[in-house]
């Protein structure tokens, strides 16, 4: 709760630097100049669901990631982070994921590896190897498909998802995201494994700074034994450099 509460402090204080001084514009940042970029990202949640699994009430997170664009249409995402329950439990989570993407005019493909390590829950911790693919129907619409391998969980993941992006004006927009998912010999499930959706809206502070409340969902449906659906939601902090 410590460590998840400083990070809380870290976030904010970047907030109020940023704001402060005056950071690039989105328009005119410095991904413009460099091919790189850096995001601050601190979240609150409600209960912590991954892949339908329940693992935490009331956590918090922060998270660094970062862009490196090799050119127009092949770049690589990172990020770290460090994430705890900040009521009566003590879960906690930190991370690394790389993920590497290319663009092939309506289709991107995504390439990754991330490693997680828990304590106080049930999930071991391991490394999931996953692969993705986008397609882009329209600017706003698109549909994708991912399959990874989890070694802490020793089983597979998969789902099928989409995604709808509604600009409301300049400042603020809306993300609509919903899909199924499956999975073989993980944690004991098998077969359909949830059906998930999540309500976003952000508002862009101005131009570096941007919050983002959420409304989430998970519905098991082969497993319901062994778990219950969830009602969530959350914000995110986030701030772009």
């Amino acid at each position: 709760m410590q460590k998840s509460l400083i990070a809380l402090a870290v976030s904010l204080s970047l907030l109020s630097l940023h704001q402060a001084h005056g950071a690039n514009p989105r328009g005119a940042s410095a991904i413009n100049d460099i091919p790189y970029g850096i995001e601050a990202v601190t979240q609150y949640r409600t209960e912590y669901n991954y892949r339908g699994f329940i693992l935490a009430q009331d956590a918090l997170d922060f998270q660094l990631g970062s862009q490196l664009a090799f050119n127009n249409t092949t770049y690589l995402n990172a990020a770290a982070w460090y994430g705890a329950e900040v009521g009566d439990g003590d879960f906690t989570e930190a991370g690394f994921l790389a993920d590497l993407r290319k663009d092939f005019d309506l289709l991107t493909l995504s390439l990754s590896g991330t490693y997680r390590s828990y304590s106080n829950t049930f999930f071991e911790s391991g490394t999931n190897i996953e692969a993705a693919a986008i397609y882009h129907f329209t600017r706003e619409f698109d549909i994708a498909g991912r399959v990874a391998y989890d070694t802490g969980a020793e089983g597979w993941y998969s789902n099928l998802a989409a995604h709808y992006y509604f600009r409301l004006n300049d400042d603020s927009y809306i993300n609509l995201n919903g899909g199924v998912s499956f999975v073989d010999k993980y944690y004991l499930r098998s077969g359909f494994n949830d059906f998930f959706a999540k309500v976003s809206y952000t508002y862009n502070i101005n131009q570096m700074v941007s919050i983002s409340p959420y409304v989430g969902t998970s519905i098991l449906l082969d497993n319901k034994d062994l778990g219950r659906d969830s009602l969530h939601g959350g914000i995110y902090f986030a701030v772009s450099f």
